[in-house]
């Protein structure tokens, strides 16, 4: 060692390293040194040698390695050590791990860093190579944090790191070792962890510096040799020696002769022993989110200590803050491995206050019993362990008492604000409190908690008498109490109180048994009047009630009047209507929590109220009065008072105890002072009360409040329902409106509903007499509900707030002779003599000075209209019309209504018009062989809503008027209007009945003059027998009027539109009584002239039958601006056309440059569905139209038999043609092609259209329509409709084409000149590229001059990319070689990186080789791509290449600079396509084998014309469709492949004898859409086809969905008729390739004699499907879905004439089970055992109703009876509940009648695995009814809408091993993977994504339900 010292260098410390003191040179300065390089030199060169050490060396110069060792670091990262020093501690860790023998078999390592708590780096199993662990500990960082706990710290390595599951090989007998390296003295408890480390023999080394302490380390170290002091971190490299010595060869670990104060394993209780152990976890925000992950962590500790077991340590766990939640219970889960997941997912659920009480209450009933796991009556210790961070805001005494009862254990651990007090008094021993200042310190408490749960202390037994019953807060044995809370709502309370009366009352409710038949809660707030929140029989379940007081809003008000509100809950709640008990004897109890002194005298309604037997608690806060409390109350301990809101908790207890335990008082016999007693109508007493209420400006909104809560409070008294009470409303002003009838609302709370939502309808007049008129002529009549026919008393209650602006007398004598007995109610300044004129007797006066009076007589109003008897009748003549004569049942009327929608109207009163309607409608006869309706609006046009057969029931007639929107319009001409619908709606294609004598009608509604003549088309009507209404409003003319009226009695005129209603009773009175009237006149013949020669009329036998196709340019000749005149031309065409399967078809195609169906002549059969797609039809546009191609593809692929065309039935083809230009392509070979067909083509032209070309297309000239714009479409549908009926097929005089379907010969030579070419530029526009682009321009640019651009020749588009692509042009864009050159001029380099080419190739396959593109692959055109780039992908190319290749596009790739060869290649499809340059100055060179192999690339054309297929007759056949349902067809294409499938389905002679249909889809796996004989019928199978959803999902495997319809559809069982000779066909389509061998698969099934189709699209692999098809013949492919139909006619023909092929050999063998489930038909005398089981929970919610529906439905079509059908239904929740068993019900009426009853049961927990394990032990019993032992199957249909929070598995299993078959309908938030545990087979499971989709599932459901049973098979196969 050579030594060289300047400035303050040690001299003594250099002579001492210098190996010689020659070799010791110095120096002042730096600058000096080059003085000393000589000697320096020299030494060098001849060194002198170096002297021999004496002593032995400790450790060898390369220390030998050491062998077999777990070695754990355990590190101080406290703040201790700090960030500066702790480089010196990575490094001396590196340094150590560098001298080991890293290996798994070797030395293993592992590392954990500590301060207030433990954190693991890496455990010994984590690493198995030194560079791996080196890395990490080079990147390790300081975690800091105080204070130490070396302690915890050390049970942390040996509860966590010297385990098995960590790489610890202790069990081998390989040495522990533990490194301890700290800083500090540590603050906890160090021995106990000490002494389980040695005991474990663990050998434990020390290194300890700064303020370590030096008795600790001593403890710790395994050998005071093994403590290792140092002054300062950086002093570390000088004790690596002495410790790789000691690892080396560790002294032998002393054994502990201390008798053990904790198991070896510390906190697995001995033995193994058996615990029940509950977590109670705090949720609160005390904890909040930073917290939370320490709690999550300390369980996670525990739960790993414990010996996990079902018949060990069991363990459950609960969330809490203001209420508990479970989070999973003891017998949830039995393992560790299925606990600490959920642990480590838990969630902190936030919320305040905290309710440790409540919690403790749930933990005790919900958690502690036998349903929930526990195994307190074996004797097994209940433990409860609770961690809190706060104060409980409730009680906890009376909780706490019962779980010491129940001699459950408690341990409570607190942190931060948490009462101490509170935690002494819930822990059972105060050994078993545990207090720490944070969470982070929770490790601490870890041993000491884990010794006490090994060996808790008995819990001690409560000597104390219970002050309230074991269940606390529950009355004993779940007795009953019917309580209703009264609470002050007014600004005394405030809004900042309002939380805590919500807690208070929540917290009470949560500690009651609420059920109907338990405790029943009413709430009613207050302030200076009373208003309901809910009644005692308003809601049934705990949710129900919480959630509503959840939702509480303080009303406010100034006022507080406790005695009203005291009358109005005597009055309202304790009655039996509001479900108060009373009767049965169930106590009543009222409580009452106020803030103020009472405004009114409350002493009597009180009084009232004990003589009821209601028992009154008082809490008073604030301001109120204590001597009034008391007053109040019954008895004195039952008033509370409290200072503030925020102590109703400290009540809480006391006020439970009474709660739950008094029995009903003994009710005084003295007689009340005030009449508190409900006036309630006698059992069975009939009365119709017409609310007749003044909603003028002088009544006010304020006023207006006061008189609907009398309404409130008197129809509260009623005794509502259908043979009982019956209310109507009228509010009125200057004219009346009807508020609701008497027969509109049949129920209390309905009615209540409508009021309680009232509005004053304002107005300046008061016409008392005309609104009374109104009640008498619209409400006391039989259609509005009035029962006075049958005796009923009628009354009619009359409130107003002034004297009238009209006559009262005439109105209110009717109305008394009439036998109506008014009230009068005057309120202000209501004149008494005019009260008196309208009331029937003058007791019926009620005069008050003010409003607020009103309740004053609301019991007096009440009580008389209970009580008093039906009048007689006045024997004299009524003065004005008495009710209309009503229909006879079954009278029958076709009615049109004609409406005025011009701006006569005016928007604002067309609403008006509207209810004018529907208000007539509903008191009609509504149906299709009844009456029937049709509505038309007009302005200068009319324009059809619906005709008389659109619908038949008079909700969708409702459904339709009440969406109307008034379309406008200056112009007025009803005259055209009156004529449109005699000639398009009084037909019989338009539902007329007229040739049935049925009267027709028609109701005009009009509001102007007409500004054409109107006397024709009304002449008309008159002699066609139409009776005509008109009503005329503001500006008709009332001349015109009286001509259009078939007579001058059917004139209605009113003044404004506001008075429609006024003669809505008259309008509808004439329209049920007339007659049609006779014919005046002879009725005019209509002659029917002769287009043309070659077209005659139609004889009647084929005048219904049409065939007709729209084709439609949808190109931007037309664009989306006159795309509504398009739509509305068809849909009036459609609209006017008798459409069916047997009477006129349509089809429709939109076109541009490429023609795409919208549907086929057979697609639909019914009208609404045309009309419904058409509304929705948009265009997608483009630039070119060419129509030639278009008229070429309806001729190919609508006017075939497949599409639905009738033409060798003889039934006349039409095609409507409308176009907006020039056809961009020549038309006459197909114009010519169709007139030969005899296809009468209609050619109507727009705009710009040449007259010639339309000639060119029509059938004959009269066909041609050629108009100036598209407005211009309305006119001619009148002339087309004609025609379209006229016409019949004509005679062709010409020859049919000849047509050559040889295949062409192909040779691979150069293409001539004319070949189409679609050729696509790719250029990589990278930074590589560089100034390299201009030379790729000049080159394009020279490629291009050679092409031959053109429209029908070649194409070119550019496309430039770098991290993404750009298109500069598309196909499209230019038509000319100059022009494209020019585009090529302006291109720009588009920069940037990375490169992805894999990207760019997607995109121009997926966006430019496309039709919207320009591409016209599909019409034959060669597609080619060519690719120029500059470097090597980022990303991978490969998957897009295939794509491109599959989709018939030919790649050449040119690559220059750093371009891959290998990517290139990979990218061509032939090694001669890929040019690879050194430079793209070389691009001149390849310039003419470039244009070569373009000018080489060829496609084989398919013939233009293909042959009609005429199939024979299709006998007996199985098809099987299997389906690709993944992304590869995508929900965007889902409807072509419906279209395909259902084409193919509708040709085919279905039926059970005939063809059968089965249907599967498949992704990553199969699935069952239904089966062979599923379905009997072509409907079924059509509308389950319609219904289909993709499955979806990204993985394809198709040899495993080839199997599963194999194995399961080609089976007896699933209704294949194989064995029977019957040929067996599966059709596969697919948009992919296989992810999975098909071949194996596709032998199976040509083995089996399955003739296989594979029918392949866009990203199919041809390879495959020949593979799989039976022959090259039937496999068909397309490049994208709408190409379907082009294959749909090829794939018919082979499917209906081949024959059965002869299976190859014998099918394989199955290996069969136990049992299996099976789908066979069972013979008729079947006997099935049903049981539904359903979700009750708060998840299943609103969707209940839809589930209980389709049960009924469900039920409907079962075979129900003792020795066939039997059905049980049970609900659960947390628990279960039987509806009724098997053996309750012996009909299907029984049945269904019991199943309408269902209401939800309720529930927050799901617990499916109990529910199972309910209904196989409770209800597949004998005694149960069930019929297992008979041979009955046996048979489970869950239905849930949510994961289970218990384990479901064994109960499955138990469930299957009992023979029960399982069906799983599942919904909203189910877990599939759960389901498909639960269930035999997927096929058995119905996955839907919300219950409004149920009913889809229904036939299938049924179909499985009478087929399935449980067999079991043989060894051998059938």
């Amino acid at each position: 060692m050579f030594a060289i010292g300047t400035r303050n260098a040690d001299s003594a410390q250099l002579r001492e390293i210098a190996s010689d003191p020659s070799l010791l040179l110095s120096v002042e300065e730096f600058r000096s040194l080059p003085h000393t390089q000589e000697q320096l030199m020299i030494s060098m060169s001849n060194p002198p040698a170096p002297p021999e050490s004496t002593d032995r060396p400790s450790v060898p110069v390369n220390p030998e390695k050491i062998s077999k060792r777990d070695i754990v670091f355990l590190i101080d990262g406290s703040d201790y050590v700090g960030n500066r020093d702790f480089p010196f501690v990575r490094d001396f860790l590196s340094s150590i791990i560098e001298n080991l023998d890293i290996g798994r078999d070797r030395v293993r390592v592992g590392l954990v860093q500590f301060s207030n708590y433990a954190q693991t780096e890496f455990y010994l199993n984590t690493y198995s190579s030194e560079d791996e662990i080196l890395p990490h500990v080079q990147g390790l960082r300081l975690r800091g944090g105080t204070p130490l706990n070396t302690g915890a710290a050390l049970d942390y390595v040996y509860r966590n790191h010297f385990t098995r599951s960590s790489g610890s090989r202790k069990e081998e007998g390989v040495p522990q070792l533990l490194v301890l390296i700290t800083a500090g003295r540590s603050r906890d408890y160090i021995k106990q962890s000490v002494d389980a480390l040695k005991r474990a023999e663990v050998t434990m080394f020390t290194v300890g510096t700064r303020n370590a302490d030096s008795a600790q380390l001593r403890e710790i170290a395994s050998d005071p040799s093994l403590l290792l002091s140092i002054d300062e971190f950086r002093s570390l490299p000088h004790t690596q020696e002495q410790l790789m010595i000691s690892m080396s060869n560790p002294p032998a670990a002393p054994e502990s002769t201390d008798r053990l104060s904790v198991p070896v394993n510390p906190g697995v209780p001995d033995g193994g022993s058996k615990r029940d152990i509950v977590f109670l976890i705090d949720g609160s925000d005390y904890v909040g989110n930073d917290d939370f992950p320490f709690v999550r962590d300390f369980l996670s500790s525990i739960i790993e200590n414990l010996d996990i077991g079902s018949d060990r340590v069991r363990v459950g766990l609960v969330q809490f803050s203001n209420y508990a939640e479970s989070e999973f219970y003891l017998n949830t889960y039995s393992s560790e491995d299925e606990i600490l997941p959920h642990v480590q997912g838990l969630r902190l659920r936030g919320g305040t206050p905290l309710n440790t009480g409540a919690a403790l209450d749930y933990v005790y009933r919900n958690h502690f019993t036998r349903s929930s796991g526990s195994r307190k009556e074996e004797g097994v210790p209940q433990l409860l362990v609770l961690i809190t961070a706060g104060r409980s805001r409730d009680y906890i005494k009376q909780s706490v008492d019962a779980l010491k009862r129940a001699e459950v254990t408690m341990f409570a651990i607190g942190t931060r604000n948490a009462d101490s007090a509170q935690l002494r008094e819930i822990a059972s021993d105060p050994s078993l409190l545990l207090s720490i200042d944070k969470f982070r310190s929770l490790p601490h408490t870890q041993e000491q908690l884990m010794i006490s749960m090994s060996n808790p202390p008995a819990a001690p037994e409560s000597t104390d008498r219970t002050s309230v019953p074991v269940n606390p807060g529950v009355p004993d044995g779940g007795s009953k109490r019917d309580i209703v809370f009264l609470i002050d709502g007014s600004d005394n309370v405030g809004k900042r109180n309002v939380p805590f009366v919500r807690d208070f009352l929540t917290s009470i409710i949560e500690n009651l048994d609420i059920d109907s038949d338990k405790v029943q809660v009413g709430l009613v707030q207050y302030s200076n009047f009373a208003e309901t929140e809910f009644y005692l029989n308003t809601y049934s379940s705990e949710d129900e009630i919480l959630s509503h007081v959840e939702g509480l809003r303080l009303r406010g008000r100034n006022t507080l009047n406790t005695g009203a509100a005291l009358d109005y809950v005597l009055r309202n709640h304790f009655t039996r209507s509001s479900g108060s008990r009373k009767e049965e004897g169930v106590p009543q109890l009222l409580v009452l929590i106020t803030a103020g002194r009472s405004s009114d005298d409350f002493k009597l309604p009180a009084d009232a109220l004990k003589q009821a037997a209601v028992i009154i608690f008082a809490i008073g806060t604030k301001d109120v009065d204590p001597a009034q409390l008391k007053e109040i109350a019954i008895d004195p301990s039952l008033v509370f008072s409290i200072q503030e809101f925020s102590s109703l908790p400290n009540i809480q207890e006391q006020l439970m105890t009474p709660l739950s335990t008094l029995a009903a008082s003994r009710v005084p016999t003295q007689r009340p002072t005030v009449a508190v007693t409900q006036v309630a109508s006698e059992e069975g007493m009939k009365r119709d009360i017409v609310f007749l209420i003044d909603g003028s400006d002088n009544v006010g909104s304020t006023h207006f409040a006061l008189v609907r809560d009398f309404l409130i409070n008197i129809i509260e008294n009623l005794d509502i329902g259908l043979g009982r009470v019956q209310v109507g409303l009228i509010q009125y002003s200057t004219y009346a409106d009807t508020e609701f009838y008497l027969n509109t609302y049949l129920s209390k709370a309905d009615i209540l509903s409508h009021v309680r939502r009232l509005r004053l309808k304002g107005g300046a007049r008061r016409n008392t007499g005309a609104a009374m008129d109104h009640a008498y002529r619209y409400h006391f009549i039989n259609s509005a509900g009035s029962r006075k026919s049958n005796g009923v008393a009628q009354f009619l209650v009359l409130i107003t707030g002034g004297t009238s602006s009209d006559d009262v007398n005439r109105a209110a004598a009717a109305l008394k002779r009439a036998a109506i007995m008014s009230f009068a109610v005057g309120v202000k300044n209501a004149a008494l003599a005019e009260l008196n004129e309208i009331a029937i007797d003058p007791s019926l006066v009620f005069s008050l000075s003010e409003f607020r009076s009103l309740r004053n007589i609301q019991e007096d109003v009440t009580t008389l209209l209970s009580t008093l008897p039906s009048p007689r009748v006045i024997p004299e003549e009524p003065t004005v019309v008495i009710e209309p004569v009503a229909p006879e049942g079954g009278i029958k009327r076709d009615i049109v209504f004609l409406v005025d929608a011009s701006d006569n109207v005016e928007r604002t009163n067309f609403p008006l018009v509207r209810d004018f309607l529907s208000s007539i409608l509903e008191h009609l006869d509504i149906g299709s062989d009844r009456v029937r309706i049709g509505l038309a609006q007009y302005s200068n046009y009319a324009e059809t809503e619906f005709y008389l057969n659109t619908y038949s029931s008079e909700d969708e007639i409702l459904t339709h008027v009440k969406g109307l929107r008034l379309r406008g319009g200056r112009t007025l001409y009803t005259g055209a209007a009156l004529d449109s619908v005699l000639r398009y709606h009084f037909t019989r294609s338009a539902g007329s009945r007229k040739d049935e004598g049925v009267p027709q009608v028609l109701v005009l509604i009009t509001s102007g003059s007409s500004g054409d003549d109107v006397k024709p088309p009304a002449d008309k009507m008159k002699q066609d027998a139409l009776v005509t209404f008109v009503i005329g409003a503001r500006n008709a003319n009332p001349a015109q009027m009286k001509e259009i009226a078939s007579n001058p009695g059917l004139v209605f005129s009113v003044q404004e539109f506001q008075s429609l209603p006024d003669i809505k009773e008259q309008v509808t009175s004439s329209l049920l009584t007339l007659a049609a009237p006779p014919i005046t006149e002879d009725k005019t013949k209509v002659i029917a002239e002769r287009v043309t020669d070659t077209v005659a009329e139609v004889t009647p036998e084929a005048e219904n039958k049409k065939d007709i196709v729209f084709l439609i340019d949808e190109s931007d000749n037309i664009g989306n601006s006159n795309l509504p005149y398009v739509r509305d031309f068809i849909i009036r065409i459609i609209e006017n056309l008798d459409i069916g399967r047997d009477r006129v078809q349509a089809g429709l195609v939109l076109y541009s440059n490429n023609p795409e169906t919208e549907f086929y002549l057979n697609s639909y059969t019914r009208k609404d569905e045309l009309l419904s797609l058409l509304r929705m039809l948009r265009f997608k546009g483009a630039r070119t139209a060419n129509t030639g191609k278009a008229l070429d593809f309806v001729l190919r692929y609508h006017f075939t038999k497949s599409s639905g065309s009738r033409k060798e039935e003889g039934v006349p083809q039409f095609l409507v043609l409308i176009t907006g230009g020039k056809s961009g392509d020549d038309i006459k070979a197909s114009a010519t092609a169709l007139k030969q067909a005899a296809i009468m083509t209609f050619a109507i032209g727009v705009r710009n259209m040449d007259t010639a070309q339309l000639n060119e297309m029509a059938f004959e000239p009269s066909l041609v329509y050629n108009l100036r714009d598209f407005y211009s479409l309305s006119d001619v549908q009148e002339k087309i409709l004609p025609q379209i009926q006229r016409l019949r097929v004509p005679q062709i005089i010409i020859d049919e084409l000849k047509v050559d379907i040889r295949q062409p010969t192909v040779t691979p030579t150069e293409v001539p000149a004319v070949r189409k070419r679609d050729i696509v530029f790719l250029i990589a526009g990278s930074s590589g590229m560089g100034r390299s682009f201009v030379q790729v321009r000049e080159f394009l640019k020279k490629i291009i001059q050679e092409l031959d651009i053109g429209p029908e020749k070649d194409q070119v588009a550019v496309v430039q990319y770098s991290f993404d692509p750009k298109l500069e042009f598309d196909l499209t864009t230019h038509s000319t070689r100059d022009t494209v050159s020019d585009a090529i001029k302006k291109l720009r380099l588009k920069p940037g990186r990375p490169l992805n080419t894999g990207a760019a190739l997607d995109y121009v396959t997926r966006n430019v080789f496309s039709p919207s593109a320009g591409s016209r692959g599909a019409d034959g055109a060669s597609q080619i791509l060519v690719l120029i780039t500059v470097e090597k992908s980022s990303d991978d190319v490969g998957q897009a290449a295939d794509a491109m290749k599959q989709a018939g596009i030919v790649p050449i790739a040119i690559g220059a600079k750093n371009a891959d060869t290998a990517e290139l290649q990979q990218i061509v499809s032939h090694p001669d396509s890929a040019f690879r340059l050194g430079d793209f100055q070389e691009l001149p060179n390849i310039q003419q084998e470039l244009l070569s192999k373009v000018r080489a690339v060829f496609v084989v054309v398919e013939p233009t014309v293909p042959t009609e297929v005429s199939p024979e007759e299709v006998n007996k056949r199985d098809i099987v469709f299997l389906i690709d349902g993944s992304e590869n067809v995508g929900n965007t294409n889902l409807h072509l492949v419906h279209d395909f499938i259902r084409n193919i389905v509708e040709n085919l002679n279905i039926g059970s004898d005939r063809v059968r249909v089965g249907l599967a889809q498949f992704s990553h796996n199969a699935e069952t859409e239904f089966y062979l004989n599923t379905y009997s019928s072509k409907a079924d199978i059509l509308r389950h086809v319609k219904g289909l959803q993709l499955k979806g999902g990204t993985m394809l495997n198709t040899g495993t969905a080839l199997d599963f319809v194999l194995r399961n559809h080609f089976t007896s069982r699933a209704g294949s008729r194989k064995e029977q000779g019957v040929p067996q066909f599966l059709v596969l389509f697919t948009g992919g390739t296989s992810m999975d061998a098909v071949k194996p698969f596709a032998d199976k099934l040509k083995q089996a004699a399955v003739t296989t189709f594979a029918v392949g699209v866009r990203h199919a692999d041809s390879a495959e499907l020949q593979e799989i098809a039976t022959g090259p013949n039937l496999v068909f492919s397309v490049k994208e879905f709408r190409n379907l139909p082009h294959v749909q006619e090829r794939v018919m023909t082979p499917l209906s004439i081949l024959t059965a092929p002869t299976a190859t050999t014998k099918e394989s063998n199955v290996i069969a089970g136990e049992s299996a489930v099976t789908s066979e038909e069972a013979p008729a005398a079947r006997q099935t055992d049903i049981v539904f089981l359903i979700d009750g929970t708060l998840g299943m919610g609103k969707a209940f109703p839809l589930v209980r529906a389709f049960l009924l439905k469900v039920i409907q079509e079962l075979d129900i009876g003792p020795d066939k059908d039997q059905i049980a239904m049970v609900q659960y929740s947390h628990d279960s509940k039987t509806e009724f068993r098997l053996n309750t019900y012996a009909s299907k009426d029984e049945v269904l009648a019991a199943t309408t009853l269902l209401r939800r049961k309720t529930g927050r927990a799901l617990n499916t695995g109990a529910a199972l394990n309910y209904v196989t032990r409770n209800v597949f019993i004998a005694s149960a009814g069930s019929r297992k032992d008979m041979g009955a199957t046996q048979i489970l249909v869950l239905i849930t809408a949510g994961k289970s929070r218990d384990d479901v598995g064994q109960a499955a299993h138990a469930l299957k091993r009992a023979g029960i078959v399982p069906i799983v309908i599942g919904a909203k938030a189910v877990h599939s993977a759960e389901l498909q545990q639960i269930v035999y087979s997927p096929d058995f499971i119905f996955i839907q994504k919300t219950f409004q989709t149920i009913a889809q599932i229904q036939q299938q459901l049924i179909s499985i339900l009478k087929s399935v049973s449980l067999e079991p098979l043989d060894d051998q196969p059938q």
